[in-house]
């Protein structure tokens, strides 16, 4: 379990955080589903993942089927700097990217933010998924 000041964060751990974090802003336009709705829908359509120190993409589609697991579920990547989540629903694909500052994630949310038909934020790592 990732804490403030670790050096680095479990994938699943940091995708749970980034679907948090986008429901955070853009949430109130999702009235058919609640936020561990769309925490849950978007981790089990992911159809495959790569993984680096510094990003994850990941396609989206009908999902695993019963049984299977995503790889990389466990690795671990960097947890210092601000990771930036990017999300394009009609393209079915989500990254989550790693940016060295506040600075520098600002300004890579702003710029896929101009491309429209997305979603794009910083990923706030104090997230947690909540069961009501």
């Amino acid at each position: 379990m990732y804490n403030p000041g670790d050096s680095m964060i479990e994938v699943r751990e940091l995708l749970i955080k980034a679907f948090a974090s986008a429901w955070e802003v853009c949430g109130d336009k999702m009235t058919s589903t609640d936020r561990d709705g769309y925490i849950t829908s978007s981790i089990t359509v992911i159809d495959s993942m790569q993984v680096s120190p510094e990003m994850i993409y990941a396609e989206e589609g009908s999902g695993l089927t019963d049984g299977e697991e995503l790889d990389h579920l466990s690795d671990l990547v960097r947890a210092d700097g601000i990771w930036v989540y990017y999300g394009v629903p009609a393209e079915n694909f989500f990254l989550v990217t790693w940016m060295p500052d506040e600075e520098a994630a600002r300004l890579k949310v702003a710029s896929l933010m101009e491309e429209g038909d997305c979603v794009a934020c910083t990923v706030d790592l104090s997230q947690q998924w909540h069961f009501e």
